[in-house]
């Protein structure tokens, strides 16, 4: 028996709906007894998700200072927690410290621009002294001493590469005369200054404390263990594209193989929203993981063709949290296309005509994504999803007030948890806490969207089977 496009297509959001969530995030506790029972996570995300309902619907939630007493004494252990030497934070402690210790401070402000400083120097240098150019020049003391230059330079010895310039300038070397004026602007100049300073920095005791710190958080950045890092990371990303792309293929196939008449269901990978399209495109998703597209085989000239299924993949299930809030935005302004319209969207498939009646339907309803809209996940499921993030730990740790607890917890003293207070205050009202006060909603409403390639295949497989047999 072959099936009308509209039959498939609602047998397709019926085998969205019930396949199974494997991903998603068990409930909070009940009661506060019962969040103090499971740990001090747990009570920092169910006091959150207190204040959330509580700003959405201030009548709906009674008892506020008891809510807030429970976050307080919570965010007070989670900092002690943070703080134990061996099982802490060392992020947080990295934080603290650079809090407490100026010159600490300063190398961090340092660090920011070292990167940008170093290409300057070496700029500077290659163009009087790379070994390119030398071999022009006479051979003598001067060329030998240039030679030196360009080496510290290279091995990013800049308190030497000061000194040397300065000796360099010193002993007025026959030959040297062209380059007194470049080497004179390298020795003034504020990078070559900061990158010195940097470098004495990083002799101090509590500077290196602070690199191990960040050492043990994850490799520095620019370093090979980063890169190397960011590759494997890469490499799990496109695994999970690629079993997603595969599951959506059999889709297509088992969709294209029901089928009644000329229309075809295709697979789209990387759809990117056009240049010039409706709506704001800042901080918006723009391209897209995977998409089924439903269509006349022949290209769709007038009416342009229906987008059936749209998916994000992720490498696990904890990273769809932080791209919710950016996939919503990018849904909404497909929502703005116009209903007559079509629109042409690149992809690694090529292009695909989509009509603007069918991208009107992406629109997410409270903050929910539509039922053909989902992430992919092809990772195995925690055995515990912990209810609070760790971007929200970071966030919450790095308040002022929370800082200033550690600070004084670090020098003996005994800080009331009563201190904490202006975090509690500042979920509701701050900005820069909106997304941790969200974040329980957020992982909540992003894991019930998330499918494994497998299971979906499978609930589409029933549904098939179900609509064959009744």
């Amino acid at each position: 028996m072959d099936l009308q496009p509209h039959h498939l297509d609602a047998l397709l959001l019926a085998a969205l709906r019930t396949a199974p969530r494997r991903y998603r995030l068990p409930p909070l506790p009940a009661d506060a007894e019962a969040a103090v029972a499971g740990g001090t996570e747990a009570t920092l995300a169910f006091a959150m998700e207190a204040a959330r309902i509580e700003k959405a619907s201030p009548a709906a939630l009674p008892g506020h200072d008891g809510i807030q007493a429970l976050f307080t004494r919570a965010l007070a252990q989670l900092i002690r927690e943070a703080l134990a030497p061996e099982r802490g934070d060392p992020a947080f402690q990295a934080a603290m410290l650079q809090a407490q210790d100026a010159q600490v401070h300063e190398h961090v402000q340092l660090s920011r621009q070292r990167a940008a400083d170093r290409r300057t120097l070496r700029m500077a240098v290659d163009a009087i002294a790379h070994p390119g150019k030398l071999r022009r020049e006479a051979a003598g003391a001067a060329r030998d001493a240039l030679g030196r230059l360009h080496g510290l330079a290279a091995a990013g010895a800049w308190t030497e590469l000061a000194q040397a310039i300065g000796r360099l300038l010193a002993q007025e070397l026959p030959g040297a005369g062209n380059f007194r004026a470049p080497l004179e602007a390298i020795q003034s100049s504020p990078a070559l200054q900061r990158l010195a300073r940097g470098s004495e920095l990083l002799r101090l005791e509590s500077v290196q404390r602070y690199q191990a710190l960040c050492e043990r958080r994850g490799p520095l950045a620019g370093s090979d263990a980063a890169a190397a890092e960011g590759r494997a990371s890469a490499q799990q990303g496109r695994i999970a594209e690629h079993a997603a792309v595969e599951a959506f293929r059999k889709i297509a196939g088992m969709l294209n193989r029901h089928r009644k008449g000329a229309t075809t269901y295709r697979v789209a990978r990387g759809l990117r929203t056009p240049r010039g399209f409706p709506g704001e495109a800042r901080k918006a998703k723009e391209e897209w993981d995977a998409a089924i597209v439903r269509g006349d085989a022949c290209g769709e000239a007038d009416g342009g063709a229906d987008l059936v299924l749209l998916a994000e993949t992720k490498a696990s299930p904890a990273a769809a949290t932080s791209d919710f809030p950016r996939l919503l935005r990018g849904l909404r302004r497909l929502a703005q296309a116009r209903a007559e319209a079509v629109y042409a969207f690149a992809s690694a498939d090529g292009e695909q005509r989509i009509a603007g009646a069918s991208l009107q339907g992406m629109r997410p309803i409270r903050r929910l994504l539509p039922p053909h809209v989902i992430y992919c996940c092809s990772a195995p499921p925690e055995a515990l999803p912990q209810p609070l993030g760790a971007a929200t730990k970071a966030v919450l740790l790095a308040e002022p007030a929370s800082l200033a607890f550690a600070q004084q917890l670090a020098r003996g003293e005994a800080p009331s948890h009563a201190a904490l207070a202006p975090v509690w205050h500042a979920l509701a009202t701050a900005p820069r806490l909106q997304a941790a006060l969200h974040q329980y909603e957020t992982a909540q409403k992003a894991r019930a969207a998330m499918l494994h390639p497998d299971d979906l295949l499978a609930s589409l497989a029933h549904c098939l089977q179900r609509s064959y047999s009744s």
